[in-house]
């Protein structure tokens, strides 16, 4: 054997995998919601506590010819993906267990059939959601595709359309065959394994071999392919992969996103370095490295171009994905018009307090707030100045409020501000009484002169409630108290004075 499995870095850089065409919006929004699911997972930090302590085991698949990512080498699982889930388990008690599960499309079924508990390097798609869940994404990888065609090839990169009026081998199963069979006059040839997939190329039963980038490259250095041509595609999705996992065991997903968040980045890129690139082994001759670069000159020169170009365009789009799900997750968590957080977040702040102070019993106050005279405004002046006294009330709460306060605006024109360090009537009184008198003040919007008042009702945990339902609904209640009884004031949960 001529070039070793395991490296590949003389004549290849570490293969950038950080980011993911904004293009590929199912990749992404998928990434995005796993992802802000387990910005909670503090808060359910107990339940994958009691999980890894009720289960002595996960099973994790290893599928055939999965090199370099996952095998078993010596009856010990060695890979990228052996290496990612050694430090995303840290936290998890269980066992881990690498089973071989067969070929791919068998690996699927036996996660479907609960034979094993994890599979790595899994696409998402809405048929396999059925049947098992995805942690957040953990890298990704673009397909790449063989061809003995060098005309085809040439450029480095290509897009599925151009592969039209083929027939193209692709393991079974794959989550590319769909998009593969939707092409114009295309007959896919379905197999095993990537070895049987390139042999058809290699015997020309087909034009063109599909697989993953990292394995076609580890498949080509171990049995070489004189004269074949490795090009990127640019435009297929699934390239974004995630840990698949049972469907029926949830708490584990939770826990492997938390190991995954823990993961740094030049952790990761030590991890790619030891298992992407080429590396000669030592001892031969001139004439024998001068035959092997003959041999896989043009492969080696493909994936130089391919690799150059998919990680230009990744460095590119990596920046415009990380701004889209920084957007999209403030926008699940935020007002749009104010800025403050909106309920969900509020929910969430309001639900880790309570899970502080439980034992304790040490409280804190909920204030719920409504604008006196709002409407009216609206009414007289039109939503445009109303939004904009909306905002200006929001800037000044924010400036009346600790680091350590939570304001977020409720629907309309009411907010809940959390007190978490108020550990008494009197001091939630106090920052509730000055509210009263900086939010009477006039506002200026449009060269009008505005004024409102507010209304406040106050709720102290635990005595007018220990959770979030019974909180805000009593402090909703004693601030429609102090609007019964004159507006711009304060009332405490429970007081009919």
């Amino acid at each position: 054997m001529l070039l070793t499995h395991r490296q590949y870095s003389t004549k290849i850089r570490a293969i950038d995998v950080e980011g993911k065409t904004l293009k590929r919006a199912l990749g992404v929004v998928s990434a995005i919601f796993v992802t802000f699911t387990t910005t909670v997972f503090n808060s359910h930090a107990g339940q994958s506590d009691n999980w890894t302590q009720a289960y002595e085991e996960v099973r994790i698949g290893v599928p055939d010819q999965m090199e370099p990512l996952v095998s078993i080498k010596d009856g010990k699982a060695i890979g990228l993906d052996v290496d990612l889930i050694k430090k995303f388990t840290q936290d998890i008690s269980a066992k881990i267990v690498w089973k071989p599960c067969g070929h791919w499309r068998d690996c699927l079924e036996a996660i479907k059939n609960k034979e094993i508990d994890v599979l790595t390097s899994v696409s998402y798609s809405v048929e396999r959601n059925q049947f098992m869940d995805f942690t957040q994404s953990y890298w990704s990888t673009p397909w790449a595709v063989a061809s003995m065609n060098t005309t085809q090839l040439s450029s480095g990169s290509l897009h599925l359309e151009q592969l039209t009026d083929s027939k193209i081998g692709v393991v079974e199963g794959y989550n590319i065959v769909p998009q593969l069979a939707q092409l114009r006059s295309v007959q896919t040839v379905e197999v095993d394994g990537i070895r049987e997939g390139v042999n058809l190329l290699r015997n020309n039963a087909v034009d063109y071999y599909v697989d993953s980038l990292p394995l076609l490259v580890h498949e080509l250095q171990e049995r070489p392919l004189p004269g074949a041509e490795l090009s990127v595609i640019d435009d297929a999705q699934g390239e974004e992969l995630y840990l698949a996992v049972r469907d029926d065991w949830q708490p584990i997903v939770m826990a492997l996103n938390h190991g995954i968040d823990s993961v740094t980045e030049s952790e990761r890129n030590e991890l790619k370095s030891k298992w992407y690139g080429f590396q000669l082994e030592q001892g031969w001759s001139n004439k024998e490295l001068l035959d092997i670069a003959m041999k896989v000159g043009s492969v080696v020169l493909l994936i130089i171009v391919g690799f150059a170009i998919w990680n230009s365009r990744l460095r590119r789009e990596i920046k415009l994905r990380k701004a889209a799900e920084r957007r999209i997750r403030h926008i699940a968590t935020h007002d749009e018009l104010t800025g403050l957080p909106n309920r969900n977040l509020m929910q969430d702040r309001l639900e880790q307090t309570i899970s502080q102070n439980e034992r304790t019993g040490k409280p804190f106050a909920v204030l719920f707030l409504d604008l006196d005279g709002f409407k009216k405004i609206n009414d007289e002046f039109g939503h445009s100045y109303g939004d904009e006294l909306l905002v200006q009330a929001a800037h000044r709460m924010g400036t009346l409020l600790r680091r350590s306060d939570t304001v977020c605006r409720h629907g309309g024109d009411e907010f809940v501000i959390l007190l978490p360090t108020a550990n008494s009537v009197g001091s939630s009184l106090a920052v509730s009484r000055k509210l009263v008198v900086q939010l009477a003040k006039p506002y200026k919007v449009k060269k009008q002169q505005l004024e409102i008042s507010v209304s406040i009702g106050v709720a102290i945990y635990p005595k007018n409630g220990t959770n979030t339902d019974d909180l805000l609904r009593s402090a909703d209640k004693a601030m429609y108290r102090a609007k019964v009884a004159g507006k711009n004031d304060v009332r405490l949960a429970g007081d009919d004075g």
